[in-house]
């Protein structure tokens, strides 16, 4: 039976974690799998759904997010370590630090196979030209050490081709996929939600909702600058709902936690727009919301994109990463450019000036993600490919 070590820099549960989450608990019987990753350690959410699947997870405790010298020197002797105790025929990283660092420790321990998937390239993030450049320049070089690379999209594959960071023969396109979710009904979902976000959510509420973790290449700042925008009197035209019935609703935590929260104090958007935390099983609370929105400058394949589709939401969304290739604008979603508030907000007053249009958005982004977005599928290539 194939050894298959998967390792991730942080142990929450983003987007790359889930990734992993579902791989390691859908492959357990077919493949010897073990668990590794960085920040949080035990603590992270990620750890607590592997133990209850009963999966072996270890720490990798000076595996950090940022750049540290001494922190990367160190995780990189840590790597090694592992990857000579353990003894994998495949290493399978997810996230970029753990891309440049897993990458170099699993040629210098000689695994037979070390397999990357791309949650978004990090030098595609709004960072300074020469992080940017210093990052393009280590993935370039790692990416040779690298017997396959999985892009989440076929945009992505491309966009690895042209910026040549690796060969068109060394890439394959896997989508993710999602099992089927137990949504709550709307009332018990809006139930919940005014519970946790100690609010008040009647009927008449309109409700647009958004689930991520709080990083700037979620371009929180500007779904809310969009709201300050839509609350001007005067804008946009033609409204049909009173302002004061309609609430944004975000839920996940994260390092921009804090500066989101004094951006909506300084708008005095208090009563309008709620950071509610991480929620465990966020995604069975969507059936509460009329509208999701995803403000990303930056993604790969977001889950949480497919679970709104999964729940029939009319979607507004930025075209970055594989979202125009989840969502046809205007058939299963509604796209506005990233990086632009006042584009957004004008989306967004579409969307709820026209909400049967929406609704029928909805209906078609549900047959869209049951006929293409299915975890067995996922699961299967990837295994395939574990196998080839």
């Amino acid at each position: 039976m194939l050894k298959i070590l998967y390792l991730v820099t942080q142990s929450d549960f983003g987007g790359a974690q889930r990734y992993v989450y579902d791989l390691a608990t859908n492959l357990s019987e077919n493949f010897t799998i073990v668990v590794a990753g960085g920040e949080q350690g035990y603590e992270g959410e990620l750890v607590k759904k592997l133990n209850k699947s009963g999966i072996r997870y270890l720490p990798l405790s000076h595996l950090k997010r940022a750049i540290s010298p001494w922190h990367d020197w160190s995780a990189f002797w840590q790597i090694v370590h592992l990857i000579q105790t353990e003894k994998p025929d495949i290493v399978h990283l997810n996230s970029s630090k753990i891309s440049i660092l897993g990458s170099l420790a699993a040629w210098w321990c000689k695994v037979p196979k070390i397999i990357y998937t791309v949650h978004g390239w990090v030098f595609s993030e709004d960072l300074p030209l020469r992080k940017k450049y210093f990052y393009k320049i280590l993935e370039k070089l790692t990416a040779r050490f690298k017997t396959d690379i999985i892009c989440l999209s076929e945009w992505e594959k491309q966009n690895t081709v042209r910026r040549q960071i690796a060969p068109a023969k060394k890439i394959s396109v896997i989508y993710n996929g999602i099992a089927p979710i137990n949504f709550l009904s709307r009332p018990e979902a809006r139930a919940q939600l005014a519970k946790i976000a100690g609010a008040q959510i009647d009927d008449q509420t309109i409700l647009i909702g958004s689930i991520g973790n709080l990083y700037k290449n979620k371009g929180y700042e500007y779904l809310i600058e969009a709201i300050k925008i839509s609350n001007i009197p005067a804008s946009p035209a033609g409204r049909q709902y009173p302002i004061s019935n309609i609430k944004l609703i975000i839920i996940g935590s994260g390092p921009e936690q804090k500066n989101l929260q004094l951006q909506i104090n300084n708008y005095e958007l208090q009563n309008k727009i709620i950071l509610t935390g991480s929620i465990g099983d966020a995604a069975q609370l969507l059936s509460a919301f009329d509208i999701y929105v995803c403000s990303s400058v930056k993604e790969g394949l977001p889950y949480s994109i497919l679970e709104a589709m999964q729940a029939g939401l009319p979607i507004v969304a930025t075209p970055v990463g594989a979202i125009p290739e989840i969502i046809t604008d205007g058939q299963t979603g509604l796209l506005v450019k990233s990086g632009n508030a006042a584009a957004l907000a004008d989306k967004l007053s579409y969307a709820l000036n026209r909400l049967s249009v929406s609704k029928q958005i909805g209906v078609e982004a549900n047959k869209q993600v049951i006929a293409k977005y299915a975890l067995r599928a996922m699961i299967k290539e990837t295994a395939n490919l574990y196998s080839r």
